[in-house]
């Protein structure tokens, strides 16, 4: 059984107002987490909670004052007009199957005690080439959710053609959502599914639909600035890329690399 501690970063427990949660960890491309990793930099949210556990990698991080700290995932809240956002992002999510799913309820367990009823979940899907215009696919919970979000427009619901499973915190906290009849998507960008890539642009293309969905003003220019930095840098990765690809193209053709994280 994993353990796990829990740090309340406040003294008078918030009352939240119809919230939502959204998740974003580290997966192909990173674009989840770099998606909410940019609102938490960008929106100043309220930090709620911060999770430690042992299932978690045994290392530690040193933070900007060059100070150790343990892998965590954190809770923030952020409030709109209309609604409290809950934020969910960290360094890292279990890859063991049972840790992954005690992660998952421990995190419904939070959401059922502050009367969460939807979640979006952020993901990507790993693709064998770099993508130029990303695609945005949702799966849904069920058909109301699916037409709930369809009005957005923009979101490629034929999911299932595209992709057989969905691996992590993305798809299990939906899957699980939907036993607790808690609604729930998940956005999943298409994007290039090699280590060293990082989605800059394909977090953009969820943050793009999590704007109109969640009604925020997000100004993604410093994104852009990402987006153009990392383009800079590709040319120098090519060759890197070229030789790992050859060093693995037998292992390539017989896996799929339709990843989902």
């Amino acid at each position: 059984m994993a353990k796990w501690i829990i740090q309340k970063a406040f003294k008078v427990k918030p009352k939240l107002k119809n919230p939502i949660l959204v998740e974003g960890l580290p997966g192909v491309g990173n674009v989840g987490k770099i998606a909410i990793d940019y609102l938490v930099d960008t929106l100043k949210p309220e930090l709620l909670y911060k999770i430690h556990s042992d299932v978690f990698p045994h290392s530690v991080f040193f933070n900007e004052y060059g100070y150790v700290e343990l892998p965590s995932v954190s809770i923030y809240r952020y409030k709109t007009k209309a609604r409290d956002v809950l934020l969910l992002t960290g360094d890292v999510q279990p890859t063991r199957e049972r840790a992954s799913y005690e992660f998952c309820q421990k995190i419904l367990d939070f959401a059922e005690e502050v009367s969460c009823k939807e979640i979006i979940t952020l993901g990507g899907i790993g693709l064998p080439n770099e993508v130029k215009k990303p695609v945005v696919f949702g799966a849904f919970t069920d058909k109301g959710t699916m037409d709930q979000y369809k009005k957005y427009g923009g979101i490629n619901t034929k999911t299932a053609e595209k992709i057989e499973a969905i691996v992590g915190a993305s798809g299990l906290l939906i899957g699980l959502a939907r036993l607790r009849d808690i609604k729930g998507v998940s956005l999943l960008s298409e994007t290039y599914a090699h280590e060293m890539h990082f989605g800059f642009r394909e977090a953009k293309a969820l943050l793009e639909k999590l704007q109109t969905i969640l009604g925020l003003k997000l100004d993604l220019q410093d994104l852009e600035k990402e987006i153009q930095l990392s383009e800079d840098a590709a040319p120098m990765l090519h060759e890197d890329r070229k030789s790992l690809k050859k060093q693995l193209r037998p292992m390539m053709d017989k896996v799929d690399l339709r990843y989902i994280g």
